[in-house]
């Protein structure tokens, strides 16, 4: 499945590119669904981080080395006085050339390779095409465009060669990411994510399963990274529902 993520991540990046070149100057500066974010700033903040993985050089940290996120808010700071044609551009060049280096990780002995993360956890380096599917969907699904975010262009379709490399990456991280809130499980729970590309999951700790959870991959998305509410997306628990509420609110994958 993560060979998978390298087409999903082109198409992503090809609509994101096609997207970003219609863009008028005020489209730019219209908020975005992340939080003190324009558009620009999600444009930044792709950019960056696909720069720094090309050239590690340019990977910015925050105060913690280990809070991802911090270090994500650097990057975008520093882009503000940025013209958008340089921000655009950014995105544009090394957005291409680390598919390629995600590309040359598949299916080899380097790509098994398993990297600390900070608060992502510890994944083999072939995963990081995947965390990249998920980058770029969450962004332009959920963040820039409507009906969540500002901008009034067509989303990225909602399908399994999308959401199957996606959910391999949320799967992966959702146990090392959210390790200090789901510390209570003393049980493990079903995760059904039902339509295109998704599939069932145990997550916890060994044992009989005390509920289910249904959701659909695609709002799994949402409410797997708290972008928004789980009871505001069609979420189904059977078996201990107390139990499968206390599990989806203690999950945040960033």
């Amino acid at each position: 499945m993560t060979e998978a993520a390298i087409p999903a991540l082109r198409s992503l990046r090809d609509q994101a590119v096609a997207i970003g070149r219609s863009l008028s100057d005020d489209e730019w500066n219209l908020p975005s669904d992340c939080a003190g974010w324009l558009v620009r700033d999600v444009y930044a903040h792709m950019g960056g981080v696909l720069h720094g993985v090309v050239d590690p050089e340019f990977m910015r940290a925050g105060d913690d080395p280990n809070d991802m996120e911090s270090g994500m808010e650097v990057g975008v700071a520093e882009r503000r006085a940025w013209p958008v044609a340089d921000v655009l551009a950014e995105y544009e060049e090394y957005s291409a050339q680390a598919i390629e280096n995600f590309a040359a990780l598949q299916g080899n002995d380097l790509g098994a390779m398993e990297i600390p993360m900070g608060n992502l956890g510890t994944h083999p380096l072939h995963l990081l095409a995947n965390a990249f599917v998920f980058d770029a969907y969450c962004h332009l699904r959920n963040d820039l465009l409507a009906p969540y975010g500002s901008l009034d262009r067509e989303p990225p379709a909602a399908n399994a060669a999308h959401l199957g490399p996606i959910l391999e990456w949320m799967i992966a991280g959702l146990p090392q990411m959210c390790a200090a809130d789901l510390a209570f499980m003393d049980a493990p729970v079903v995760l059904e994510c039902v339509g295109d590309g998704g599939g069932s999951f145990l997550v916890g700790p060994p044992g009989t399963p005390r509920a289910t959870i249904t959701t659909t991959p695609d709002a799994f998305v949402r409410w797997g990274t708290r972008r928004r509410d789980w009871r505001d997306e069609g979420v189904v628990i059977s078996g201990d529902e107390s139990y499968g509420a206390a599990v989806c609110d203690a999950t945040n994958i960033i």
